[in-house]
C-alpha cells in the first residue's frame, strides 16, 4: 500500500472531533509548492520563552508598549515600565478586584493610560481611570469624583492623540452605555460634554480596543466599529452604519489584539476574528464543543493573548490549571499548548515592541520574550508531543510494515521516544527510543509493529535542541491478519 503522509493529515481539524490527531507544544506549517517535498506539512515546535526580568511574582494580567517603553500590570494591582529590560522599575499601584482582576492600558504620546476593575470613589461602580509617566508615576486621574462627568470606567483605548475611556457602571445614570474621550494629548482631561454612546443595541460598553484607524465597543451583546470623522466640537467619533455585528463579547480576557486584528469569544461561545468593520466566527466545531461543556466559572475565567511569529499570528487561550489551546490565524490549525510541569500555559497576556520582538507575561510575573531557538520556558524544558490521527478502521485488521521519518535536526538532537495506543490513548504499548536520522535523510525507525484494527502512533521529544521540527512522517502499512 501507498505511503500515509502523517503530517499532512493533521491540517484536517475534523481529526479532532474524534479525538484523533493531538499535537502538544508542536503546530503544523504548511508546505508550500515550491519546496517539492512530498509531504504536506511539517511539524515545528511552539517556540519557547527566555526570562527577561520579575517585576513581582503576583501574576502579569496586560502589557503595554508606550512611551518608549514596555509597562506591566499585575494581578496586585502593580504597574511597572521597562519591562522588556533586564532592571524594571515601578510606577505606583492602581486599584483591582482581587478575585478577578483586570487593568487595561493605551498608549498616548504623553501618558500610558490605565483602566483597572476597582472603584475607588467608594460609590460602588465599576472601575477606575488613571495615567502613568516614567516621572510621574501613577496618577488616579478621579474621573468618579468629578462634579462634570461622574463616571467610573473599566476600559480604554486610544486613537488619533484622543483616549476613549469606557465601560461604566450605573451607579451614575444612564453611564454603561457612554464612552467619553479626552482632549487631544491629555488623557486625563475629559470635558463633561464629549461622550457619545453605544446606540445600536442598548446593551452596556464592556470593553474597548482599537484596530487599525478604527475602535470597537464591545457591548454585552452586541459591538459596534467607530471611526474619527474628523468633525464636531465634542464626541468626534461616530459608528460605520450597518457595521453592527450581534454578538457581543463574553470573556473580557479573552480579547487580545495584534496587526489590526482583534480575537475575542463571543456570547456564543465561538472564538471571533475581526478586522476593519466586520468579524466573524473562526474557532472549529471541536473547540466550540469544548467551550459550551464549560462551567460558567471555568468559562468566566478564560484568558487569551496574540503574538506574531514566522510570519504569522498565533492566539492562544487557557483554561487556568486545565488547558491551552492555540490558533494559526492563517491557516486555523489549532493545537495543545503546555508549559513545564502543568497542564496548561502559563503566558497570559503579550505586546510586540521594537523590531518585532514579542514579550510574553506569564502568571508566575515573569516577562519573557518569544525564543524559537530556546527549548524552555522558565519552569524548565518543554515536552513536545505528537499523537497520530487514527492509523486503519474498526472493520479489517493493518498491518504497520514501517514508520519513517525525515528532519532537520540530525543526530545531535538526541532521541526522542517512540509507542502505540489501540485504546484512544488510555494505554501505551512498544516503546522504543531513537535517534534522530542524518539532516534530510529519510530512515525507517520502526517495522513490523504486528497487526491491529487501529491503533495511534505517539512522538515525545523532550531535548533541548530548537528549533525542533519533523519534516516528514509516513507510515507504510498492508492488510493484516
Amino acid at each position: 500500500m501507498a505511503d500515509v503522509d502523517i503530517l499532512g493529515s493533521y491540517l484536517d481539524p475534523l481529526n479532532q472531533d474524534i479525538g484523533s490527531g493531538k499535537l502538544i507544544n508542536v503546530r503544523p506549517v504548511l508546505r508550500q509548492a515550491a519546496e517539492q517535498k512530498p509531504g504536506k506539512a511539517r511539524l515545528l515546535g511552539t517556540p519557547g520563552l527566555t526570562v527577561v526580568c520579575a517585576p513581582t511574582g503576583a501574576a502579569c494580567v496586560v502589557l503595554c508598549h508606550a512611551l518608549n517603553s514596555v509597562w506591566s500590570g499585575h494581578a496586585d494591582g502593580s504597574i511597572f515600565y521597562d519591562v522588556h529590560t533586564a532592571t524594571p522599575k515601578s510606577a505606583g499601584k492602581v486599584q483591582v478586584n482581587p478575585v478577578a482582576p483586570i487593568i487595561r492600558m493605551a498608549e498616548d504620546r504623553t501618558a500610558l493610560a490605565i483602566a483597572a476593575n476597582f472603584d475607588t470613589s467608594g460609590k460602588g461602580g465599576n472601575g477606575a481611570g488613571y495615567t502613568a509617566t516614567q516621572s510621574a508615576g501613577v496618577v488616579n486621574a478621579n474621573f468618579a469624583d468629578s462634579d462634570n462627568i461622574e463616571f467610573d470606567p473599566w476600559s480604554v483605548c486610544e486613537l488619533d492623540n484622543m483616549t476613549v475611556w469606557a465601560g461604566a457602571s450605573n451607579v451614575f445614570a444612564n453611564q454603561s452605555s457612554k464612552m467619553y474621550n479626552s482632549i487631544p494629548l491629555a488623557p486625563a482631561n475629559v470635558p463633561a460634554n464629549n461622550f457619545d454612546t453605544k446606540e445600536a443595541r442598548a446593551d452596556p460598553v464592556l470593553d474597548v480596543m482599537t484596530t487599525g484607524r478604527y475602535f470597537w465597543p464591545f457591548g454585552s451583546r452586541s459591538i459596534e466599529q467607530f471611526y474619527d470623522s474628523g468633525s464636531g466640537s465634542d464626541f468626534p467619533f461616530v459608528p460605520f452604519t450597518n457595521s453592527l455585528i450581534e454578538v457581543g463579547l463574553a470573556v473580557r480576557l479573552s480579547l487580545a489584539s495584534l496587526h489590526g486584528r482583534l480575537i475575542w469569544i463571543g456570547t456564543d461561545k465561538r472564538i471571533w476574528l475581526g478586522s476593519g468593520q466586520s468579524g466573524q466566527p473562526v474557532s472549529p466545531a471541536w473547540i466550540n464543543l469544548l467551550l459550551q461543556q464549560l462551567s460558567v466559572a471555568d468559562f468566566a475565567s478564560l484568558t487569551g493573548y496574540a503574538y506574531s511569529q514566522g510570519g504569522d499570528d498565533f492566539y492562544t487561550l487557557t483554561l487556568p490549571g486545565k488547558w491551552s489551546i492555540e490558533g494559526a490565524l492563517s491557516t486555523n490549525f489549532w493545537s495543545y499548548r503546555k508549559s513545564p510541569g502543568r497542564p496548561d500555559h502559563a503566558g497570559r497576556c503579550a505586546v510586540e515592541h521594537d523590531s518585532g520582538v514579542t514579550y510574553v507575561g506569564l502568571d508566575t510575573g515573569q516577562i519573557c520574550y518569544v525564543d524559537l531557538t530556546s527549548a524552555s520556558e522558565p519552569a524548565g524544558l518543554i515536552e513536545r508531543t505528537m499523537i497520530t490521527p487514527w492509523i486503519g478502521n474498526q472493520e479489517t485488521y493493518e498491518t504497520i510494515n514501517r514508520v519513517d521519518i525525515t528532519s532537520g535536526m540530525g543526530p545531535g538532537a538526541g532521541t526522542f521516544q517512540l509507542d502505540w495506543s489501540k485504546d484512544g490513548l488510555q494505554t501505551f504499548k512498544g516503546v522504543r527510543q531513537i535517534t534522530f536520522p542524518e539532516v534530510g535523510a529519510r530512515r525507517a525507525i520502526a517495522r513490523g509493529l504486528g497487526s491491529e484494527r487501529r491503533r495511534q502512533l505517539r512522538f515525545q521529544y523532550s531535548g533541548n535542541a530548537a528549533p525542533f521540527y519533523f519534516d516528514e512522517i509516513f507510515v507504510d502499512k498492508a492488510a493484516g491478519t
